[in-house]
């Protein structure tokens, strides 16, 4: 499964973009309970702030557009795993 995280916007408009491609054990292991802990279907209707950026995450099929806000708790475990594995994968 390819999990991703994005983050556009902010104060100095940049554009960062993580991803992991996860296998099935690890991602029974490791990443499975984060994933399923994250309200998918509640992420509508928050619209960003001035000057802070905007998230979109992926986790296969599942599919999340955020604003900095909102990225807290599960949402915040799930961005900073995807961002520690996607800088300990080769190339």
């Amino acid at each position: 499964m390819e999990i991703s995280a994005r983050r556009t916007g902010g104060s100095a408009g940049l554009t960062a973009r993580w991803a992991v491609e996860v296998g099935a054990d690890e991602l029974e292991r490791d990443w499975l309970a984060v994933i399923e802990a994250c309200p998918w279907e509640e992420t509508r209707g928050q619209e960003s702030q001035p000057d802070r950026s905007c998230y979109d995450i992926r986790a296969g099929e599942r599919h999340a557009p955020l604003a900095e806000q909102q990225v807290t708790g599960p949402w915040a475990s799930l961005v900073d795993m995807t961002r520690r594995a996607a800088g300990q994968q080769p190339g």
